[in-house]
């Protein structure tokens, strides 16, 4: 029989021991070896590079179903409802047509609107481009709990009800917050988000649908504190920088050169370009939740192509599947309201206590003239953005012209 000096063990035995050993020694090594942050707690970021399989191809919008939609904004342009217009469509992850119409103020020598660089104000957009966008990742992350009580994050957001109000609520809008504050105390952004924190309820928590500002200026401090830095910047790392959003942004100051005027300043003999046309984010600097974010065309049809996508856009997943497909399902006892997001159901609006038989659409407007839609049966996305409350020459149905531009996408021209 063989025999083996002390110690010793047969090759095959010698072979798999030493490769458990190197692979324990790997694991420690990376461990070891791995980037932290100051904190020392691992920083999460996007999902990062995927493998582009699985995932249906996209599948083009008919050119004279985009036409049929320019034409329906172009009329409205003779009838000077609005100075100028951006349309960008697209289907999954495709951005298939960019189309400026106008100038961003009256005028022949005016500047033209550009799908690139003209910035315009998102208003109640902001509400899913921002602090949909930004709670989407921190639920995600593990950071925040939808069904947690806000006081969690908030604990000086007291008052009768509210130890009952949670993360949810507040993005379904059945908070009981109030719509918003006509009289506002405090004489800086900080003051005035105390302020907004102390108000009342006018609602208990889950007994109704109102749709509320002040609900989604607290989700942002929530948010904001979930995250453990200001959210604008916690957005740049998590959302929009992966994107390659670069020219979305909040806090954008006055006399912004980029920006599409939103009213005219009598006093001052100007356009009225940045800070924010809602009075609540303005006395907030800006950074508010509910307003105050700009962004351009071209930036808003990458969000919108990735959610479109179901979070990824290109080799970089933002979201997991799952949380796409959640926060844009309607929730019980909220009617048209998803998580953050709001839909269009089949059958026309339905009570609060009834969801949505067939989901026709999901996005958000805004006051200022803008909108973002996604259908998601094929997938197919419109952004449409306008300075509509700039000295307006005619009166403008946004509600309808938003509708009827989405329906001549899906559709094509009307019969």
């Amino acid at each position: 029989m063989p025999t083996h000096p002390p110690g010793r063990f047969t090759s095959s035995r010698a072979r798999a021991l030493y490769a458990a050993l190197a692979l324990v020694a790997a694991l420690v090594l990376t461990l070891w070896t791995r980037p932290r942050n100051p904190s020392g707690e691992a920083r999460r970021e996007p999902p990062g590079r995927v493998e582009r399989l699985l995932t249906p191809a996209p599948v083009p919008v008919p050119a004279e179903n985009i036409a049929a939609a320019e034409r329906l904004i172009e009329r409205q342009l003779k009838r000077e409802a609005f100075p100028g217009a951006v349309l960008v469509v697209g289907n999954r992850e495709l951005i298939q047509s960019a189309s400026a119409f106008g100038r961003t103020i009256w005028g022949e020598d005016a500047p033209a609107t550009d799908a690139d660089s003209t910035l315009y104000d998102l208003a109640s957009l902001t509400k899913v481009v921002a602090t949909t966008a930004a709670v989407m990742a921190l639920v995600e992350d593990g950071k925040l709990e939808l069904d947690a009580p806000v006081q969690r994050y908030v604990p000086e957001f007291q008052g009768k009800g509210k130890s009952r109000v949670t993360v949810r609520h507040l993005l379904t809008h059945t908070a009981g917050t109030r719509a918003g504050a006509k009289k506002i105390e405090g004489g800086t952004p900080a003051a005035v988000r105390r302020f907004f924190l102390s108000l009342p309820l006018t609602l208990a928590p889950g007994e109704a649908v109102l749709y509320s500002d002040i609900g989604f200026i607290v989700l942002w401090v929530a948010a904001e504190r979930a995250a453990g830095e200001p959210l604008d910047r916690y957005l740049q790392r998590r959302v929009w920088g992966p994107l390659g959003m670069s020219d979305t942004q909040v806090g954008v100051p006055l006399e912004c050169a980029r920006c599409a005027p939103t009213q005219y300043l009598n006093k001052r003999d100007e356009p009225y370009a940045g800070g924010s046309y809602d009075v609540l984010a303005r006395r907030l600097g800006g950074v508010a939740g509910n307003a105050g974010t700009f962004s351009t065309g071209r930036d808003l049809a990458r969000f919108a192509a990735m959610i479109a996508n179901e979070g990824r856009l290109g080799n970089v997943r933002i979201y997991e599947k799952r949380t796409v497909r959640e926060f844009t399902r309607p929730q019980p006892g909220a009617g048209t309201r998803a998580l953050g997001w709001e839909v269009y159901c089949r059958e026309g609006i339905v009570p609060d206590g009834r969801p949505c038989r067939e989901v026709y659409a999901f996005g958000h407007t805004g006051y200022t003239g803008t909108s973002l839609w996604v259908d998601p049966a094929s997938r197919t996305w419109v952004v449409l953005l306008t300075n509509r409350t700039y000295l307006p020459h005619a009166e403008v149905r946004m509600q309808k012209l938003r509708r009827r531009v989405f329906e001549a996408i899906l559709n094509g021209p009307p019969d």
